[in-house]
């Protein structure tokens, strides 16, 4: 008899799941693990090619298998470094290490060629922004030598380094994401102004919350780890600018339908973005800025608006620099050049 009900327990529980599988609505897309799924429509396309992918992507109860692993590695197994992150206080850290000086010495050699080749008669300047590891106890994890990085870096390229590092803590970072919250950002501005001069001033904004906010490190916990708020700020200058992408035309600084997309924080200056010119028409100033950034830059350049009249926005892991060169104009504008340390430890991402 007991035999028998095992067996019958476990033919129960398939045939309920392949029910259940069978009548349930497919999901577009996964926010837990921030990517689009394979759903119905892609096997009319090609059965085959897609069968077992539909089949991993709709599989009933996913999220919470695979946050159940989570749970596994990291409370039973006691794994600090689960899914190549580690939890401080409830932060979410993903994991940078080793430092791979190869490429450190590579983000050197694309920043003074640019430089070489087309800043002769800018302003410019280069900031580093620490990712979440640089505050972790360097006796528990496994993290980056930050002084070493950003000192190899410095002592190396030909441009003026504006040091920002000492001005951040951890609760300057979302909870679940790599990204800082822009309002944290102000004091950046401000150290920025110290040398780009472009009279930085308080401005009034409108803060307007996102409550929902699970950031690209959410599918490596456990799924009881609370959403981030997520916060942008507006105001008249930033309703009214003009953000010409290259890939998408005309759009507003936020783009509010990313918020309900595969990744909110793509709210700001529509996500990732090859090139993007933003004309203040309000400027008091004639006063042009050119930003070569990463992901990080997105949040930071609409708090910069007020103080141009035109930015330019570069990000050279989707596009060369030699196809967007002849549509900027270098001469005499100020030049930023704003990386992570996640891209300068990759920056075989750069297309230069």
């Amino acid at each position: 008899m007991r035999d028998k009900f095992i067996v019958f327990v476990f033919i129960t529980f398939l045939f309920s799941f392949s029910l259940f599988f069978l009548f349930k609505e497919d999901k577009d897309i996964s926010k837990y693990e921030r990517r689009k799924l394979v759903t119905s429509s892609s096997l009319k396309k090609d059965v085959f090619g897609n069968l077992d992918d539909y089949y991993s992507d709709q599989f009933p109860f996913r999220d919470e298998f695979i946050s159940l692993n989570s749970v596994i590695n990291r409370y039973l197994l006691r794994d600090i470094e689960s899914n190549n992150v580690y939890v401080l206080d409830d932060y979410v850290i993903e994991k940078n290490y080793p430092m791979n000086m190869k490429s450190v010495d590579n983000f050197v050699n694309k920043i003074n060629y640019i430089n070489e080749e087309f800043l002769s008669n800018s302003k410019v300047y280069l900031s580093i922004i620490p990712d979440k590891s640089y505050f972790l106890d360097d006796d528990k994890y496994l993290k980056l030598d930050f002084d070493s990085l950003i000192n190899s870096v410095r002592n190396r390229v030909d441009v003026s380094y504006i040091d920002i590092k000492d001005l951040l803590d951890l609760d300057d970072y979302y909870r679940t994401d790599i990204h800082i919250k822009q309002d944290s950002y102000f004091k950046v501005i401000e150290e920025l102004d110290k040398y780009l001069n472009f009279n930085y001033k308080e401005i009034d904004y409108k803060r307007v919350n996102y409550s929902n906010f699970y950031g690209a490190s959410s599918s490596k916990v456990p799924s009881f780890f609370k959403p981030d708020d997520l916060v942008y700020l507006t105001n008249k200058i930033t309703d009214d600018v003009q953000v010409k992408h290259l890939e998408f035309g005309l759009k507003d600084v936020y783009d509010k339908e990313k918020l309900y997309g595969v990744d909110s924080y793509d709210v700001f200056l529509s996500g990732p973005s090859s090139f993007i010119e933003i004309i203040n028409g309000e400027s008091e100033n004639s006063r042009e800025l050119i930003v070569f950034r990463d992901s990080f830059g997105s949040s930071l350049v609409p708090i910069l608006i007020p103080f141009y009249s035109k930015i330019t926005v570069v990000d050279l892991r989707y596009i060369s620099l030699e196809i967007v060169k002849d549509y900027i104009d270098f001469d005499g504008n100020d030049v930023l050049f704003l990386y992570s340390t996640l891209i300068i430890n990759n920056s075989s991402t750069l297309k230069v």
